[in-house]
């Protein structure tokens, strides 16, 4: 069984839409297009995000308007794909590439009921410990470490309804949002090796400014509190990590 696929892609980008296109038609992949949200056009953004909060887990005291338009593009699809009867579903970036062997990635995917989200893609290694094998050689994995990335991932229902509530208002960025299973109580996972990587779209294509203008100089309390909080972010997530990895 191959879920729905949903595509999230600003109008403007049409060359990462053309690519991703291409990718998925290429491996007989259906998929929905999802008109991502332009931060800047929402009226009253600021109202979205939980200030205090923000401040104490991220380098600055605000996100900016491209990175509140890409948190709220992965809620609309999630919301999108509650609208639906499917049991679950592929959230995918248009910068994205899936390989072959994802197909049945995802087919081995559906033979259990042992996850709630699944990252197909995400930088850092995370200190992966294997679940379960999967088909060609890929596992399926706990992570005790930070990964990040919200390029490509696996939800069910249950993953959908929870981090619709668990990620409002907003805290920080997407990719951190969720992945935070200690606090959501989802069965988090990752797959090894990954079946999607970043297309040369990604290297070539910008369209979110998440450079710095300039090197950020922050006060001294405000790096100790920033240090302190990833501090026992790391601390949850290896802790949990290590439950859920013997957890049937």
């Amino acid at each position: 069984m191959v879920p729905l696929i949903y595509v999230i892609n600003l109008d403007r980008d049409t060359e990462r839409m053309a690519s991703i296109h291409d990718n998925l038609t290429r491996l007989g992949l259906g998929y929905k297009r999802l008109p991502a949200v332009m931060g800047k056009d929402v009226s009253d953004w600021e109202n979205l995000i939980d200030i205090p909060a923000y401040a104490w887990r991220n380098r600055l005291d605000m996100p900016r308007t491209g990175e509140v338009g890409c948190y709220l593009s992965h809620l609309k699809a999630m919301e999108t794909f509650l609208q639906t009867e499917a049991p679950w579903c592929v959230i995918l970036e248009d910068d994205v590439e899936v390989l072959p062997a994802c197909t049945e990635v995802l087919r081995s995917l559906a033979e259990k009921d042992d996850w709630d989200l699944v990252k197909l893609f995400n930088f850092h290694s995370g200190m992966p410990v294997k679940k379960r094998e999967l088909t060609g050689g890929h596992h399926l994995v706990v992570h005790l470490t930070r990964t990040t990335s919200s390029a490509a991932y696996v939800m069910n229902r249950r993953a959908a309804e929870t981090l619709l509530k668990s990620m409002r208002p907003i805290t920080e960025q997407v990719d951190h949002a969720l992945d935070r299973p200690w606090e959501t109580g989802l069965r988090t996972r990752g797959i090894r090796p990954m079946p999607v990587v970043l297309a040369t779209v990604a290297h070539t294509t910008s369209t979110i400014d998440y450079q710095d203008k300039g090197k950020i100089r922050r006060p001294l309390g405000k790096s100790l509190k920033l240090f302190l909080g990833r501090a026992k972010k790391e601390i949850c997530r290896f802790g949990y990590g290590l439950y859920d990895s013997i957890r049937t």
